[in-house]
């Protein structure tokens, strides 16, 4: 498999993680030794590494786009080299663009792994091959992305929240394992006192005063403003409930406030903003 010929002005040794880092992947390590053992058999010693830590499938692909921008502005052609296609991309609309810098003879794609090379000159039945490995990759993504929602929702049903604890808890697992979410001691009597003081008549200012008097602050230990009050007083999650997906599920986690009390906040907020208050 060897392709690389005096046209060729730029290598690039490609290696890419997505961010929800799947065990299925190879570390950015493992695939930079297979394409530096490529480019060594073909005694090549001068490229240039693009690690890429981003999703392929959900998202724009900012630092992927700048690598392919870098390719446009380059002279000549760049020969990109990575272990599989789905290192690559898993969208199938990217091809398209990958394409048309190919024809352009702007670039070369080496599939280590794969046993691929594509170049301007490129048989249909290769470009067949290279579509049919790109579509195989975006349906793997979907159906991690289908396995992944399933398991969400199952998580939901069993009254078990699939994302980041709000203020007053943290995330933790529990001796079997199993991710679980506890009270913050400290911060959930400051919390629960949030929901006392609106419910007496403290207008959202005064509690904005008081967090930064008392010290408590957001999950990224931001000072609470009225917005991020109001956000805490609307959560259903400190009276046994919380929203995925435009559902409410009930949750087995410890409430910080009775259900009355929480309710008689949502009927103060209403009024605040009827009256603009």
């Amino acid at each position: 498999m060897n392709n690389l010929n005096d046209s060729i002005k730029h290598i690039i040794l490609l290696t890419r993680v997505s961010c929800s880092k799947q065990a299925v992947e190879e570390s950015t390590e493992q695939q930079l030794a297979t394409c530096q053992k490529y480019i060594k058999n073909l005694g090549i010693n001068q490229f240039e590494v693009y690690t890429l830590k981003e999703s392929s499938s959900r998202g724009k692909r900012k630092e992927f786009q700048q690598m392919l921008n870098n390719i446009k502005k380059c002279d000549g052609c760049t020969a990109l080299i990575f272990t599989k296609i789905d290192r690559l991309l898993r969208r199938f609309n990217e091809v398209p663009e990958l394409d048309k810098l190919r024809q352009q003879g702007k670039l070369q794609l080496h599939a280590v792994k794969d046993n691929m090379i594509l170049t301007k000159d490129s048989t249909a039945s290769d470009i067949h091959r290279f579509r049919l490995l790109a579509a195989d990759a975006e349906m793997f993504s979907n159906r991690i992305s289908e396995e992944t929602r399933e398991k969400i929702l199952i998580c939901c049903q069993q009254g078990r929240y699939p994302g980041l604890a709000p203020i007053g808890y943290r995330n933790q697992r529990n001796k079997y394992g199993l991710a679980w979410i506890y009270t913050d001691v400290q911060k959930a009597l400051l919390v629960a006192e949030i929901f006392k003081k609106f419910v007496e008549g403290n207008s959202l200012k005064q509690l904005a005063v008081w967090c930064l008097k008392t010290g408590l602050t957001s999950v990224k230990n931001n000072p609470l403003g009225t917005k991020a009050i109001i956000r805490i007083l609307q959560n259903p999650f400190y009276m046994g409930q919380f929203r995925h997906n435009g559902k409410l599920y009930a949750h087995y986690y410890e409430r910080l406030v009775k259900e009355d009390v929480w309710k008689k906040c949502q009927i103060r907020l209403k009024h605040n903003r009827e009256n603009k208050e």
